[in-house]
């Protein structure tokens, strides 16, 4: 008896013993391995800060509702509530245009002649039938934006087609500047015979509001807010300019004073300051090269310097008065969270929506609802 006993105890000490480990080994796996910490040295902060952050369960239920359109074009949608009341506002989002395009003129330059003659994707216009569906759906809408590279690369031929379907049919639209739009040598093989700073001024010339930064008010309830974030190719992840920084503060300033629910527009995703996004996958994917990203540290954040990090902080510090981000650039689609405080300093969450470039299936639109 007492040696059944004995092996009882024995039993149930073994027993406890495995518990013990099993609980050891989950909580090592749940904590970042040191190869995790050491993928990116310079890029993955440490601090107990950059802790994941999710919503509230079901706040943004409806930010994955697709449906295809009669004539193929695919929308996303998603709600954005001001609590102020009235007529619900619809601001449709197209991203990416690429208008591929040069007349005889732009083929007498040896730069363009030579992008031409190399890129062959959407060449001779072919992207602008697919744009045409998107802005169908714009023409009844309250606002329509487009998040940057409308323009495949810059030549007469593309600033045509921008003005004929977009400047011209919507006086009021917004547009962004994006990585592509002042660009001229896009996989040709003759280098660039201007600057950036001649491109821009050409560009800026032909656009129709300020391309580097707009905003605009409407019904008195939601402020729109677009910047350019990728004009300049040598910044891969995205910059802002101190001119922006200013004209951002101001706006944000008048949107607390006035109650407005702001919405932010730009081209290349801000980083989310959230690990969970260091491998994000789209959702739905329309060029596979980019379907999982660093959306983490990848963009305009934390890791960034001068302008560029103070209007990240301005934006990540007001998160209460913003409804939400828009952006492309991916040519994929994605939902992230960027990490971000109340004025209280309260944590929150400023929802960032990246839209799959028009050019991909038969057009993809976002379709934005105020109320």
């Amino acid at each position: 008896m007492k040696k059944a006993r004995w092996i009882s105890c024995l039993i149930v000490l073994l027993c406890f013993c495995m518990l013990l480990a099993g609980c050891n080994s989950k909580d090592s796996t749940e904590q970042p391995s040191e190869t995790d910490q050491a993928r990116e040295t310079t890029n993955t902060p440490t601090t107990k800060e950059d802790d994941p952050v999710t919503t509230p369960e079901n706040q943004y239920k409806n930010i994955w509702a697709y449906k295809t359109e009669a004539d193929g074009v695919t929308a996303r949608e998603v709600t954005i509530k001001t609590q102020k009341g009235g007529e619900p506002l619809e601001i449709i989002q197209i991203t990416d245009l690429h208008f591929n395009y040069c007349t005889e003129e732009d083929l007498k330059d040896p730069v363009l002649k030579s992008t031409y003659e190399n890129r062959k994707w959407l060449r001779d216009g072919k992207s602008v039938a697919n744009a045409l569906r998107c802005l169908e759906y714009a023409k009844n809408a309250d606002q329509l934006v487009i998040t940057g590279d409308v323009l495949d690369y810059l030549s007469q031929g593309t600033l045509e087609l921008t003005k004929k379907h977009i400047f011209d049919a919507f006086p009021n639209v917004m547009a962004c500047l994006g990585n592509h739009d002042a660009v001229r040598q896009m996989q040709g093989t003759v280098p660039e015979n201007t600057t950036l700073e001649e491109r821009l001024a050409i560009v800026k010339e032909a656009w129709i509001h300020d391309a580097e930064y707009f905003s605009k008010v409407l019904d008195e309830r939601v402020m729109l807010i677009q910047m350019d974030n990728a004009s300049d190719p040598s910044q891969k992840y995205g910059s802002f300019s101190e001119r922006q920084l200013g004209l951002l503060r101001n706006d944000l300033a008048l949107a607390r004073e006035k109650g407005y629910t702001v919405l932010l527009f730009y081209h290349i995703p801000l980083a989310t300051g959230n690990p969970a996004d260091y491998s994000a996958a789209a959702s739905m994917v329309g060029d596979p090269n980019g379907s999982v990203r660093n959306l983490y540290t990848n963009g305009v954040g934390k890791l960034s310097n001068g302008a560029s990090r103070e209007v990240y902080d301005l934006i990540t510090n007001n998160a209460d008065i913003i409804g939400g981000a828009f952006c492309g650039h991916t040519h994929n689609d994605f939902y992230t969270e960027i990490k971000a405080t109340n004025a209280d300093g309260s944590a929150a969450v400023i929802p960032q929506y990246i839209l799959m470039g028009a050019p991909y299936g038969k057009g993809h639109i976002l379709r934005i609802t105020v109320e």
